[in-house]
């Protein structure tokens, strides 16, 4: 819940920034062009808000990456990830112990089937 909660908020928030940096310099413009805003006006609120667009975009990023990735969690949560890593690898290792026991019976049985074949061969043979 709390991924969505700050994937929400950070996609928010860049689109914000984008709006302030591209799209209000370009309507003040426009408004300068029919006569409703001085053109130097327009420019410094312009530069203003691409100023607060990048400060925004900025922020956006540093916060929200950092919650989106998980790099921010809380002590229990780190806890409860230990404790199942270590459930994991003690199952892995677990696994492992039985495929190195399984291959060992493996290896054993192609022995004594070599041995069949071998004494299958001398009767044949012979």
């Amino acid at each position: 819940m709390g991924s969505v909660v700050a994937s929400v908020v950070t996609l928010v928030a860049v689109v914000a920034a984008a709006l302030m940096v591209v799209y209000v310099p370009i309507r003040l413009f426009e408004l300068s062009g029919t006569g409703g805003l001085n053109v130097i006006a327009a420019g410094v609120f312009s530069a203003m808000s691409m100023i607060a667009g990048a400060v925004v975009a900025f922020f956006a990023v540093v916060i929200g990456v950092p919650l989106l990735t998980g790099v921010t969690r809380s002590p229990e949560e780190k806890a409860e990830l230990s404790l199942k890593r270590k459930e994991l690898e003690e199952k892995l290792t677990m696994y492992r112990a039985r495929q190195r026991a399984m291959l060992e019976e493996l290896d054993e049985i192609r022995r004594v089937l070599e041995e069949i074949r071998d004494i299958l061969k001398e009767g044949v043979e012979g």
